[in-house]
């Protein structure tokens, strides 16, 4: 577990950095006896050496204080941990009884060790380092020294979801546990002033976690049992940003979280104290105001903003297909070239509902700014669109292998009707010509969603009277939308490179990804965070990869090749006959 007092605040300092030691000769003898023919870890010590050095830590320790323990050891257990699955406790004692570990580390026999806690001090040192990544770059450095990683070869990306380490809950759940959570947060922080602002039905109401506390069904039913959730939460918001209370309470993480749910899921609205009735325009009768539910009649603002846990305001809510939950979304890019073992060579971790090709520039730019970019990058559709086709062309001189957009209009689906590419378009002159010979000039942008189209429409006088009309349009004129120009020759290029018969070749080799994830979700929980915050939970798929890239330098040094996909007799024999 991550601990939530991390000692990291303690001031610790690094010795002198050491060059890489041998492994001391009491423990080579042992290890040796005790594997003869060799183990992985000690096959990865005697090819790669430590991996990791004390000096690329410095800067994460301070310059005084009481000595660490040599960082370069607790990174090689951080990621050995992660390969095996194993906690703080059970990886400490690895480090401490484990012969093959002790090898790898170039510990002596007698050394004691470390204590569990140091693992989760050293993983807050690379957060709050902003070093999330060293681990992996320095084994991806490494491997490319070894000519194990070549830039621009073949690479491949995909992405799965991340569960996230909180307990999913409705808008209603959500809101309970969030004025239950300030409520406790500020009988830490401030009790007597709480206890002064505390209603008496407060402890009834917010004592218990949301398991614990009917919630009727039905939506009417529901409604009135959020509103005074919603009233209870206004007043507390009330006392705390009146002028009388402390300044200082209004900048404590929950209240400020408090007050963002309050937003997002009510309402403040004018209502009569007389007759109930809302929105008395003249003005003639006393106003007072009542706190409402939000429904998407009022506006729910979209998963991306919405808090979905006050215990981990950086989950939102998505859903693919059947799979729905919230969390997080972790994008793996790695190597498949036929000659040189798979290696992770990014990690990205992005908020859940963030569609793949909103992450594919970043990636390319991480990529480039450590020179690992591909000579083509296998993706799936998702991440696939006109305008990074040509960013990853244009900026990166990558290309962007994958099933391309395709036409969804009508006449692309209809024998004999009159599609796109058979309107002539003059871009210089911003002309389009349609099949029967009626040319337009009236061109618009139209940006939408961050993408921008061309809306040529043709003339109603023209269309009415065509001929063609039954196979152009079912509208009174024809309108296109192609993407800009370049765009639209981007996109006009991989459409054509897809009927080529190399593609089904050279997009075979995207599969592998999708083993890849499926290696590391039962292994290692991929698909499950066991930190909380965004920061976090990259770290953890960091980590997840280089243990992944460990564990298949090692097999590559042992002489293992990448073995083909298995199949059944029956379809084999069909195969071999074929």
């Amino acid at each position: 577990m991550w601990q939530r007092n991390p000692t990291f605040l303690e001031a610790r300092h690094v010795a002198a950095p050491r060059s890489p030691a041998e492994v001391p000769s009491q423990t080579a003898v042992v290890a040796r006896a005790a594997f003869p023919r060799g183990n992985p870890y000690m096959r990865l010590r005697d090819e790669l050496g430590t991996v990791f050095t004390d000096a690329q830590f410095t800067a994460l320790f301070s310059c005084r204080g009481r000595p660490a323990e040599a960082p370069c050891r607790l990174a090689l257990v951080t990621v050995l941990q992660f390969a095996e699955n194993l906690s703080d406790r059970r990886a400490a004692e690895a480090a401490r009884g484990r012969i093959d570990w002790k090898y790898l580390l170039g510990l002596d026999l007698t050394d004691p060790g470390f204590d569990a806690s140091v693992l989760s001090e050293f993983r807050s040192r690379l957060v709050a380092g902003h070093a999330e990544t060293l681990l992996l770059d320095t084994l991806l450095a490494l491997c490319r020294e070894r000519q194990l990683l070549v830039a621009r070869g073949r690479q491949r990306t995909d992405s799965t979801h991340v569960l996230g380490a909180v307990r999913s809950l409705n808008r209603l759940g959500c809101v309970t546990e969030t004025l239950r959570a300030t409520l406790n947060g500020l009988a830490v922080a401030a009790p007597d002033w709480l206890r002064v602002h505390a209603e008496g039905s407060w402890n009834e109401r917010y004592a218990k976690p949301i398991d614990d506390l009917y919630v009727p069904q039905g939506e009417a039913a529901r409604r009135a049992h959020a509103e005074p959730i919603g009233r209870d939460g206004h007043t507390l918001l009330a006392a705390v940003f009146s002028p009388d209370a402390p300044a200082w309470l209004r900048e404590i993480p929950a209240v400020i979280l408090l007050s963002r749910v309050w937003l997002q899921n009510f309402q403040i609205v004018p209502v009569d104290d007389e007759t109930g009735a809302k929105d008395d325009v003249d003005h003639t009768k006393p106003q007072t105001t009542r706190v409402v539910w939000r429904t998407s009649s009022e506006g729910i603002p979209p998963s991306l903003l919405m808090i979905a846990s006050p215990y981990d305001p950086q989950t939102h809510y998505a859903r693919k297909r059947s799979t729905t939950g919230i969390g997080y979304k972790v994008h793996l890019t790695e190597t498949c070239d036929a000659d040189r073992p798979r290696l992770i060579t990014h990690v990205a971790t992005t908020l859940a509902p963030v569609a793949d090709r909103d992450a594919l520039g970043s990636i390319h730019a991480d990529l480039a700014a450590h020179d690992r970019l591909p000579d083509t990058h296998l993706v799936d559709a998702g991440y696939v669109d006109a305008d990074l086709l040509l960013a990853s062309t244009r900026d990166h001189a990558v290309t962007l292998l994958g099933p391309s957009p395709q036409d969804t209009q009508w006449q692309s689906r209809q024998s004999g009707a009159f599609r796109l590419q058979d309107f002539q378009i003059d871009w210089d002159r911003k002309s389009a010509t349609c099949p029967a010979g009626h040319t337009t000039t009236n061109w618009s942008p139209d940006h939408n969603v961050g993408r921008t189209v061309m809306r040529i429409r043709f003339s109603s006088a023209d269309c009415k009277p065509c001929a063609l009309k039954e196979n152009c349009t079912r509208s009174p004129r024809r309108l296109l939308t192609p993407r800009r120009r370049e765009e639209h020759a981007a996109l006009k290029a991989a459409r054509a490179r897809e009927a080529d018969e190399t593609f089904a070749e050279q997009y075979r080799w995207r599969a592998g990804i999708e083993g890849t994830l499926s290696l590391g979700v039962p292994t290692m929980h991929l698909r499950r965070a066991r930190y909380l915050g965004l920061a976090k939970v990259h770290l953890q798929h960091v980590l997840t990869a280089a243990a992944l890239n460990i564990g298949r330098i090692i097999d590559w040094l042992a002489g293992e090749t990448v073995a083909s996909t298995r199949r059944s007799p029956f379809p084999r024999l069909i195969s071999q006959a074929a």
